[in-house]
């Protein structure tokens, strides 16, 4: 399990880029292969303290959707993976942000040390999948597709 992983996000256009970091995913992983994590989304940290309110008030709208979670399980499981070794798996379930939920595939890569499971990931959410509303005055400030990365480190608990 872990309650301090690491998830950010980067928003790119012509305009502008964007960027948020949050070190407080929280989530465990079971020994056969389950999974459940968890993003509060008032966690996100930006360079501008606006772009943070922005953020939060208007487009996620925190209060109401105070988390972003992933739930499901690895497909191509295997709980005796190779220590020391990144292994490419298929994390498999549900992810749901600002309240709106999607089945997803997401390619990550997890390894098996001497302390744990490190887990890293990379991947894209459209706004729109999950009906985030960008105003028409910051439509080209905002890209529709936000990239994400996932570096988490689960130990026993």
């Amino acid at each position: 399990m872990t309650r301090n992983g690491n998830v950010e996000f980067f928003s790119a256009t012509f305009v502008e880029d964007i960027e948020a970091q949050n070190e407080m995913a929280s989530g465990l992983l079971a020994a056969d292969g389950r999974f459940a994590f968890r993003v509060p989304i008032l966690g996100f940290r930006f360079e501008k303290a606006l772009m943070e309110e922005h953020f939060n008030e208007n487009y996620l709208e925190s209060t109401q959707f105070p988390n972003g979670t992933f739930e499901g399980t690895i497909a191509n499981w295997d709980p005796n993976f190779e220590s020391g070794t990144w292994h490419d798996v298929i994390a498999s379930g549900k992810l749901t942000v600002h309240g709106i939920e999607k089945n997803r595939e997401i390619s990550s890569k997890i390894m098996r040390d001497k302390d744990g499971w490190k887990i890293q990931s990379a991947f894209v959410i459209a706004t729109a999948d999950h009906e985030i509303p960008i105003p028409k005055m910051v439509r080209d400030k905002i890209a529709e597709e936000i990239s994400v990365t996932v570096d988490l480190n689960l130990l026993p608990r």
